[in-house]
């Protein structure tokens, strides 16, 4: 009798009790998959709080748990890139501790690349929603939906799925990925950023052949207090993020098409790295300072001007073509704007 492919479901923990009790909510629909062959990767991330007492307390219920405890390292990249590590399934599926999955999402994804076997990745559908039930969109790999009633299969190459996401995600991925697919790059990426994923993903969607969608759903969350709402000197990351992201664009040839909704969310992404620079000009060092302004000046430098004020009209293209003239300027304008 043939063996059934063993998954791996990587979830990374950092006080996730104290910040929801998600422990327990994530491990509700964990271990009650439909589909039984699975090793759960449980990265505990330097919890300081009773996070890896509840992971003990699942893993003596379930012996499938594996806890791995690490230095939290201050960039969720690093406990990813430990999970990712460490899972030795046939395929790999990340999730976010505060979020929530159908109890058949494994089940039928894998179904779905039984069907399909072409695809590297089968997303679920993805429900987005505030804490407080409040909807914001529900997405079927490229394409939003008004209900999950209305799911269709949907099947993109890797490379259209980089493509949909060049200045603003238009193509929307959580889900199961083959072993040598996920692994084919590390989430440690060449430096810290706190949005390094968005990066290394990216990469990822390039190694896949084809992309496929399940009817089955992802639920995630937006909690207005995670730390990735939050004001933190680490907006900068940003900044640096979608430089890095440009090169990577271009580079794929990738950028020209939509160049236009690229460069407006990096002025967006620009302008509030500058506000995060002055509100925590106090806060730092004047090594910090000198490190920061330089990403600033470089993301300034390399932003398309002319292509940004021409998204403008009227008094609004004046404003943004004056404020975009000189670096000086625009920071010193956002020093002071309240």
């Amino acid at each position: 009798m043939q063996q059934l492919p063993l998954v791996s479901i990587i979830t990374t923990y950092y006080n996730s009790v104290q910040l929801g009790d998600f422990v327990r909510s994530s491990m509700s629909c964990l271990l009650n998959q439909t589909y039984a062959n699975i090793e759960f990767i449980c990265v505990n991330d330097g919890s300081t709080d009773s996070t890896l007492e509840d992971l003990e307390y699942f893993s003596k219920q379930d012996p499938r748990i594996k806890i791995y405890t690490k230095e939290n390292q201050k960039y969720a990249q690093y406990s990813k890139a430990f999970g990712q590590d460490k899972a030795s399934g046939d395929f790999i599926f990340l999730f976010d501790h505060d979020d929530l999955i159908d109890r058949d999402t494994i089940e039928k994804c894998l179904d779905t690349f039984s069907q399909f076997p072409e695809l590297d990745i089968v997303t679920a559908m993805i429900k987005t929603e505030s804490t407080l039930g409040k909807l914001k969109y529900i997405s079927n790999l490229d394409q939003y939906i008004e209900n999950t009633s209305q799911f269709s299969f949907r099947k993109i190459s890797g490379k259209e799925a980089i493509k949909n996401t060049v200045g603003k995600y238009d193509t929307h991925i959580r889900g199961l990925y083959r072993k040598e697919i996920f692994k084919s790059h590390s989430f440690r990426f060449t430096e810290p950023l706190l949005n390094a994923d968005e990066i290394v993903e990216r990469m990822i969607f390039e190694n896949a052949r084809f992309i496929g969608s399940c009817d089955a759903v992802y639920t995630h969350f937006i909690h207005p207090d995670s730390s990735a709402k939050l004001p933190s000197v680490k907006k900068i990351d940003i900044v640096r993020t979608d430089v890095l992201l440009r090169n990577l664009f271009k580079e794929k040839k990738m950028y020209e098409d939509r160049k236009s909704i690229f460069e407006l969310t990096a002025y967006r992404n620009f302008v509030n790295g500058l506000k995060a620079y002055h509100f925590f000009f106090k806060n730092l060092t004047l090594e910090e300072l000198s490190f920061q302004k330089k990403r600033l000046l470089q993301s300034y430098s390399e932003l398309d001007k002319k292509n940004i004020v021409s998204q403008f009209s009227g008094i609004a293209k004046l404003y943004n073509s004056i404020l975009l003239s000189n670096f000086f300027l625009i920071s010193f304008y956002y020093k002071y704007k309240k």
